[in-house]
């Protein structure tokens, strides 16, 4: 491609072209300015971050003089002082958006995208096209950043490929399917663990008659995955391959990609009669074309029982799944904010933890992407606004969305609206017959149909008074219907037309027939924020025993006023909450007191569950944890738990007590950080942060800012990570809880002094605190690691038998673990292989019991290192295989990922399958590179050498060799350094 006039390029080698005239950018150091101004065109770029691109981690004593100098020299050399702009924290490049050959691709790209989901094929393949005309090369080609390249280069290559696989799909769909062959060749050469476009391989040649081409791709694709990661195709994969093996005509359909359905659908309603002419239009609007329907009407006039239904009776339109989330928008509870269901919504398609992103717009580009080419029905019950909506829709053409609200709407979504009404007067006794039963139909016809006019003909009306009736005599529902017709105090001050007055009559009457113990509990349930809750959490805001809480909680499910929606769990409609809120205020109900008792039942419970399952994060000042309390018991406490201790941990942090957010906290802390729900802990503790500030607490700043930092590096991002660490001021208890976590970080990214400092002052603060064991233990644990990693093994060892005596007095499951995992690894390296086997094996053990499972990832990994070392081989693949299957479904840390792909390559190679020990060390090469983690870049490296001089590849091997010892000498890796020594004399 040539640039045009007043043009910049990054998509290739660095181009500049300023009035038809090429500007040449001689100097390395300017390019890497230039190229990160305009990755970050039109917003200002941190000086920090300018300074790391050019220099790296390092940065000389004056590299913050020294940038102001390039920028001049810079905007000397592109003629115009006014293009770069001096901001308050950076610089900044002004461009019109089509300057800039990335913005331009950008932007036929979603446009291509936007014609493809329109079905004008055509128009997409060219604009497609015109997208990846603007590549020139490989992106940054010469602009010598290795942190651009490890980052920005990656993922704008990436994003190539994902055009290219849209290209492709458009091409399919238009039947051009030899041109497609060739360049899928090509591109599966290039990426052979790609599966996406062995996929299109096959089917573009099964469309073109070549079905045993086809067929043979298949084996291909097989061989490949096998020989290069050790697995099997994907199950999407196979799918392709059975079809052409059956001919399926589906495949004369667009090409096929990896994709698991999943349904979410509410069970099917029971007892659901009438809206027949509104299913049939929905059901026929959803049918026909995908499209955004609006179910629209009154509170309880059966708007999710509605969607439920249709969304069952179209299934087979969306074959692909089905995805449903109460949006609780008109709950008391906190309506779900869009991370928290698109995070959800990724999850439950399939896409690892460690893949979902935690801003919001690249979820939002996640979730849509997901979606592509899909025919899948979204339904999102309860929703407020539009703006709460808008996020969620999948701007696909296969896909659908269902809405449920009070309103209707209609703009800007564009979807149509269909309103529900109260029910027919013959529905409403239909639905009262049926669970009254065919006796009580026949001999009290007219007392049923009263019934249901008093009740307004409203299904939540109707199913309320169902509950006082189901079960009593014949004889009483005429008594019954005439306590409500005389019993309504609430009609003379209703207003005509009013929706609710009808659900109003029935919660009055369903109210007063109530036992006082039971109306207040009904009262109290309206003050909680969570979407449901136990037997526990009503008897703590009750102020009474459990077994009193669960008795009157039977009542009030009897009576249709709270509902089960789980073991042991009870929820309360929308509606009843307000009801039971308005009961409590005209009672007199001490609210605040009420959720006091809730919250500070959460936080003890929390507490002695985590001191079951992470007793080294436990409170010093805590009471002994209650005795029977098993690791399973406190895990199923925190699952179910899980919304409600969010949400409580949002409701404290905004309307207090505030210090009750910070607390749930640091309680729930070691739970959410090894379960994977990182989007939504990171909300709450970005909450419980604010609320911190706002009070004016430097500790539980400190605090938040370290949970901050821990859940970024479980994440993969040790930057970011230890960008929140920085932010901190630690003083008091806090300084453990900012040095362990820094140590640990700083250790990962390979800087070992700084390290080495936060871990000797873990032990310098352990003196000050005697009453926290854990820190001396952390401390001791830290310096081992760093040890370890620097090739001193008597050292390590000293520091860790220290640390698993001090750890075992002090009953510290997890780093007893860590402790004895650690000096596994240092057994393994001086070929004390046994040893090494069950100081492993009792680490995994102890993380077994505390449901540590990204731990016992890691763990496996370094015990199938020690087993296939010590001979065991059949039993180290074994081993490195569950590893593998296990971080994979957990979706953990890329660094555990990285330990568990070298431990499979060596267990290959061992096997005789160089090969693919080569392939798997890359894989761990990748994702230690990807999250910087150093160390396992040069043991990844150092792998690599043993693989490919095996497999004949001796001049790789050395290359290999260089850039493991050079990596390692720097970082201070001794006894790496030392292996890549030896391994170079070897190579000669």
């Amino acid at each position: 491609m040539t640039l045009s006039q007043d043009e910049f390029g990054l998509l290739g080698p660095l181009v500049v072209r300023r009035e038809g005239r090429v500007v040449p950018i001689t100097a390395a150091k300017h390019r890497i300015v230039l190229a990160t101004l305009l990755l970050g065109a039109n917003r200002s770029v941190p000086a920090g971050d300018l300074i790391r691109r050019v220099w790296g981690e390092a940065p000389p004593d004056r590299a913050a003089q020294t940038l102001p100098v390039y920028v001049m020299r810079l905007r000397r050399a592109l003629g115009d002082p006014q293009l770069i702009h001096t901001t308050p924290t950076g610089y900044r490049i002004d461009l019109p958006h089509d300057a800039l050959d990335l913005h331009r691709f950008a932007a036929l790209a979603e446009d291509g995208a936007a014609r493809a989901a329109e079905e004008d094929f055509a128009g997409a393949c060219e604009v497609y096209e015109r997208a990846l005309g603007h590549w020139r090369g490989s992106p940054l080609a010469d602009v010598p950043s290795e942190s651009l390249h490890e980052t920005e280069a990656s993922n704008l290559a990436e994003r190539r490929l994902r055009v290219t696989s849209e290209l492709i799909d458009v091409k399919l769909r238009l039947g051009r399917c030899d041109e497609v062959i060739a360049d899928l060749r090509r591109l599966t050469a290039q990426h052979p663990l790609r599966e996406q476009f062995w996929s299109q391989l096959m089917v573009a040649l099964f469309r073109a008659d070549r079905q045993a081409d086809a067929l043979d791709a298949y084996r291909q694709a097989s061989t490949a995955l096998a020989r290069e990661l050790g697995v099997d195709p994907s199950d999407g994969l196979r799918s392709v391959h059975h079809a052409i093996l059956t001919g399926d005509p589906a495949l004369h359909q667009p090409a096929a990609n990896a994709w698991a359905p999943v349904s979410q659908l509410p069970a099917p309603v029971g007892n659901f009669v009438g809206r027949g002419a509104e299913l049939a239009r929905v059901t026929g609007l959803l049918t026909r074309a995908a499209s955004a329907v609006v179910v629209c009407g009154p509170p309880g006039v059966g708007k999710t029982a509605f969607a439920t239904t249709v969304g069952h009776a179209v299934r087979d339109r969306y074959p692909d799944g089905q995805l449903y989330v109460n949006l609780r928008g008109h709950s008391t509870s906190p309506p779900l904010s869009t991370p928290a269901v698109l995070a959800r919504f990724l999850r439950a398609m399939g896409v690892r933890a460690d893949h979902i992103p935690v801003d919001e717009d690249d979820l939002v580009r996640g979730y849509r992407a997901r979606l592509r080419g899909r025919r899948v029905l979204i339904t999102l019950d309860n929703a407020k606004s539009a703006e709460q909506v808008l996020p969620l829709l999948p701007g696909e053409p296969g896909c659908s969305v269902l809405i449920t609200s009070r309103n209707e709407l209609r703009e800007p979504l564009r979807a149509t609206a269909v309103r529900l009404d109260v029910l027919r007067g013959d529905e409403a006794w239909k639905l009262l017959a049926r669970s009254l039963g065919p006796e009580a139909a026949l001999a009290q016809f007219d007392a049923i149909a009263e019934l249901a006019r008093l009740c307004g003909y409203l299904p939540l009306a109707l199913r309320i008074a169902l509950g006082n009736l189901v079960g009593l005599p014949h004889a009483d529902i005429e008594s019954y219907v005439d306590e409500l017709r005389g019993g309504d105090r609430l009609a003379a001050l209703a207003v005509d037309n009013d929706d609710t007055a009808a659900v109003r009559r029935a919660f009055d009457l369903s109210y007063a027939a109530l036992r006082p113990d039971a109306a207040r509990l009904f009262r109290l349930v309206g003050l909680s924020p969570g979407p449901d809750f136990s037997a526990f959490g009503a008897a703590a805001l009750l102020d009474a025993p459990e077994a009193e809480a669960r008795r009157l909680l039977e009542d009030l499910a009897s009576a249709h006023l709270v509902q089960r929606v789980g073991a042991d769990r009870f929820a309360v409609h929308d509606l009843l909450h307000d009801y039971a809120a308005d009961r409590a205020a005209a009672a007199g109900e001490d609210g605040g007191s009420a959720r006091r008792r809730l919250f500070e039942w959460y936080l003890r419970t929390a507490t002695d569950v985590g001191g079951v399952l992470y007793p080294e994060l436990r409170p010093p000042s805590a009471p002994p944890v209650a005795t029977g309390l098993t690791s399973d018991a406190a895990r199923a406490w925190l699952t179910a738990e899980r919304p409600s201790l969010l949400a409580a941990t949002e409701h404290c942090a905004s309307a207090g007590p505030l210090p009750l957010s910070w607390q749930l906290i640091d309680a729930v802390s070691g739970y959410f950080g090894t379960h994977g729900h990182h989007v939504e802990f990171v909300r709450a503790i970005t909450a419980a942060l604010g609320a911190a500030r706002r009070a004016g607490d430097p500790d539980a700043e400190t605090s938040m800012l370290v949970w901050l930092a821990a859940e970024h590096r479980n994440l993969g991002n040790l930057r970011t990570a230890r960008r929140y660490l920085r932010e901190a001021s630690p003083s008091g208890r806090t300084r453990w809880l900012h040095a362990g976590l820094a140590g640990v970080v700083h250790l990962e990214l390979g800087e070992f002094p700084a390290a080495g400092e936060a871990f000797a002052s873990m032990l310098e603060l352990s003196e000050e605190l005697p009453d926290i064991p854990h820190i001396r233990v952390g401390g001791l644990a830290g310096l081992g690691a760093l040890a370890l990693m620097s090739g001193d093994y008597r050292r390590a060892e000293e520091h860790l038998v220290a640390g698993l005596e001090l750890g075992r007095a002090a009953e510290g499951v997890n780093i007893v673990a860590t402790c004895a995992a650690l000096l596994g690894r240092c057994r393994t390296a001086e070929g004390d292989h046994p040893r090494a086997v069950a100081l492993l094996r009792q680490a995994l053990a102890d993380w077994y019991r505390t449901g540590a499972r990204h731990a016992r990832a890691d763990g496996m990994a370094h015990l199938a290192t020690a087993l296939c070392l010590g001979g065991e081989h059949a039993e180290a693949l074994r081993t490195a295989q569950r590893s593998l299957a296990l971080v994979q479904e957990l979706g953990g840390s890329p660094r555990i990922e990285c330990e568990v792909h070298n431990a499979l390559g060596l267990v290959l190679r061992h096997l005789g399958k160089p090969g693919r020990a080569v392939a798997a060390h890359l894989r761990a090469l990748e994702l230690a590179t990807a999250c910087d983690y150093r160390y396992g870049v040069a043991v990844a490296h150092l792998h690599l050498v043993r693989a490919m001089a095996f497999d004949g590849r001796r001049a790789e091997a050395a290359r290999h060799a260089r850039i493991g010892h050079e990596l390692s000498a720097r970082c201070g890796f001794g006894g790496l350094a030392a292996m890549a020594a030896g391994l170079l004399a070897e190579l000669g």
